[in-house]
């Protein structure tokens, strides 16, 4: 038994059911992480070298060939000063170190340990950046590429691109338009593009002398897609989040002035081309980045980190395993992110417990927690055991619809901030899609098409004109029983909580709404042509915090007076 797992071990009171589940999880994921588990020991042991050089290319390509007589360039100009290996994709490989194929052991020790990295094709998603290495991919296939939304591209070329410190372009025109309108990635990117002057004879050898003499020769041209006054904020969130939590991101970069900041939007793998197209076009405002891939870490590794995961109390507690935590943290960021540093990071909505980790070590001055559905969710699972954690954020937004929240402990509470109760944009007119069922009229939500060509409705009842909304979070009082029954005689009534039952039980006529209106309508457009049909509301004043209150505040529905 390791020293982490003897650690683990005394200080968790449920280690024996939560190592029994990560052994479950490593087990279903065996064949996907055992592809990483050399590399991850190779990062774990090996420095880098400085004078190492790793050359990858694809046989038969422009740019292949560049990278080749880059190669022998450098074995034939600079000697000995150098080790150069290289593994070419398509065939098999050469080099003074022996013979290297992709994912073979020698392949994943040299990627840990080369100094300088000099490649025509995307290295693996496990790809981590270490401190002191120094990376360029020529990105030559992106300019040939119609489309910049597709999976591929935006989970694997972008995320390569960021870990670069250099790429290559056409021209200044052609890189400016490919990574600052198109795709929007150069708009964050740290590094450096780079292209041949038509003075440029020798390209391999110009290339060379740029990496190796940290010069700029003649016919090559160095320039920056960043604009340095603009600060770089990066967002980790989710893009098959609920609908809530999509408003949410929607809201914040609304509200994000371009002028001031260049913003990346990440987001797990979300699977299909269809939800990553939708992704690209829901963060049109922001660089889009979605992650692929497994953690890169050995199997010990894993099985501690999620032995761990849902238990940031041992994690906080131990200054070694915290310590070993924070390394695995460090090298997923450095694997997602590359070595860019940020201005602000802020984690929106995710009930995935990796963002928090990814926080605590992420390279930023500013971390911001904007949150709908993870809060709640602990609090609910487990009350106190994000309480701590949570002060790695410089602020935390909390919902204004979630009850009972109260202020995470002392140890956040000044950091602690109410988001306003957020509705969904008014449509012209307030014009929604009404159908009629039975003589009455319901509004329709959520419509959806299956690929089979059926149509999934959500419909919801809208209110007779001049009705009342109650809220029924708290069971009556024998007063409010008296004015809400002699209220029902002039109105219609609707009761919305989880007292409604007792509600309805001396208001025979009331109709009782479920919390899909609280929860999700109130977020959608259909929303105004529902509250719209309130002439008023009946608040709690018992309530500390009235959620019900608030929304047709937002919505422009009176407060309705019983006494």
């Amino acid at each position: 038994m390791s020293e982490i797992e003897k650690i683990l071990e005394q200080n968790m009171e449920e280690y024996e059911s939560a190592r029994r589940r990560a052994h479950k999880l490593v087990n279903g994921y065996r064949r996907e992480i055992s592809r990483t588990c050399e590399y991850a020991e190779a990062l774990a042991k090996l420095p880098v070298n400085p004078d190492q050089i790793f050359f990858l290319w694809e046989k038969g390509s422009a740019d292949g060939e560049l990278i080749r007589e880059m190669y022998e360039y450098v074995k034939q100009t600079y000697g000995k000063k150098y080790i150069c290996i290289c593994c070419v994709k398509g065939s098999l490989p050469f080099g003074n170190a022996g013979k290297l194929t992709e994912n073979s052991t020698g392949y994943w020790r040299i990627l840990a340990s080369s100094g300088i990295i000099v490649s025509s094709v995307e290295l693996p998603a496990s790809f981590v950046k270490r401190e002191g290495q120094i990376y360029l991919n020529t990105m030559s296939k992106v300019y040939e590429k119609k489309r910049l939304d597709t999976k591929q591209f935006v989970s694997e070329t972008v995320r390569d691109m960021l870990k670069t410190d250099f790429i290559c372009a056409p021209d200044h025109q052609q890189g400016e338009e490919t990574w600052i309108q198109k795709c929007l990635a150069g708009r964050v990117y740290p590094g450096k593009v780079l292209v041949f002057e038509e003075s440029a004879r020798d390209k391999a050898a110009v290339l060379a002398r740029f990496l190796l003499e940290k010069t700029i020769p003649e016919g090559l041209e160095c320039f920056s897609l960043r604009n340095p006054e603009k600060k770089r904020l990066l967002i980790l969130g989710s893009g098959a989040g609920k609908p809530e939590v999509k408003l949410v991101v929607d809201r914040i970069l609304d509200r994000i002035d371009p002028k001031k900041y260049d913003v990346a939007f990440f987001s797990e793998d979300l699977g299909s081309e269809a939800k990553c197209k939708a992704f690209s076009a829901q963060t049109g405002k922001a660089a889009s980045l979605m992650g692929v891939g497994k953690m890169t870490v050995s199997e010990a590794e894993y099985l501690n980190y999620l032995t761990v995961e849902k238990n940031p109390e041992t994690y906080l507690g131990n200054p070694i395993l915290r310590s070993y935590i924070d390394e695995l943290a460090r090298r997923e960021w450095n694997r997602l992110f590359g070595t860019v540093s940020w201005d602000a990071v802020i984690v929106a909505g995710s009930v995935k417990y990796l963002p928090y980790y990814l926080a605590a070590k992420a390279r930023t001055k500013m971390k911001v927690l904007v949150d709908l559905d993870f809060l709640p969710y602990i609090h609910e699972k487990h009350p106190a055991r994000w309480r701590k954690a949570l002060t790695v954020f410089n602020r935390i937004y909390a919902p204004a619809d979630c009850l009972q929240l109260g202020s995470y402990g002392q140890e956040n509470r000044l950091r602690v901030m109410r988001l306003p109760v957020l509705v969904a944009e008014q449509p012209e007119g307030n014009q929604v899609e009404v159908v009629s069922y039975q003589e009455k009229e319901y509004l329709v939500c959520d419509k959806k098409k299956a690929e089979n060509g059926h149509i999934t409705m959500m419909l919801v009842r809208k209110p007779e004109p001049g009705s009342i909304l109650v809220n029924a979070d708290l069971l009556p009082a024998a007063d409010q029983k008296k004015r809400l029954e002699q209220l029902e005689k002039g109105h219609g009534l609707y009761v919305l909580g989880e007292q409604s039952s007792a509600y309805k039980s001396f208001l025979p006529r009331a109709v009782v709404l479920d919390e899909y209106v609280r929860k999700q309508l109130y977020l959608l457009p259909e929303a105004w042509g529902f509250f719209s049909g309130f002439a008023g509301y009946v608040g709690n004043a018992a309530l500390e915090e009235d959620v019900t209150e608030k929304i047709c505040k937002a919505f422009g529905v009176k407060k309705c007076l019983t006494e």
